[in-house]
């Protein structure tokens, strides 16, 4: 195996969104509102992760693509496979769940960075040329609809 810019930027990648705990460490703060405990609500998040994955697959089988990637992406977001034992080791050490949450998404944005790096993605161009692509678009689809 080959390790280059490529190779370091997509394991950089895979591992930002590993970390990024967007809408995530909201859902796990309500649960534990509600369960009074991490481990329950890690628990509680398993099995509607493992609910969601077997429902998906019935869903393909049936031939109901749709429904089967809803569940699919239900699935995926509600799994906490790993992320739970790095979530409860930070905030065994910062004792503060939103401090824990802030350092989550500050190594998600440094690997995040790190990717972009490593694809010589300047995220200013990046952004300036989708929105000028999105507007575009916009403005094909409106003049076709006249």
């Amino acid at each position: 195996m080959v390790i280059n810019r490529k190779t370091l930027g997509t394991t950089c990648l895979m591992i930002a969104t590993f970390l990024n705990p967007l809408g995530f460490d909201i859902l796990v703060y309500r649960l534990m509102l509600l369960t009074k405990d991490y481990w329950t609500t890690m628990y509680v998040l398993y099995i509607f992760a493992f609910l969601s994955f077997i429902s998906s697959f019935v869903f393909f089988k049936l031939k109901k693509q749709k429904w089967g990637n809803i569940l699919l992406t239900i699935a995926l977001f509600l799994n906490p496979f790993g992320y739970d034992l790095v979530v409860y080791g930070i905030n065994s050490l910062t004792k503060d769940y939103w401090l824990t949450m802030s350092i989550m998404y500050a190594m998600a944005m440094s690997f995040f960075g790190l990717f972009m790096y490593f694809y010589n993605i300047n995220p200013v161009e990046a952004f300036k040329y989708h929105s000028l692509n999105t507007r575009h678009k916009i403005k094909e689809k409106i003049k076709r609809k006249r």
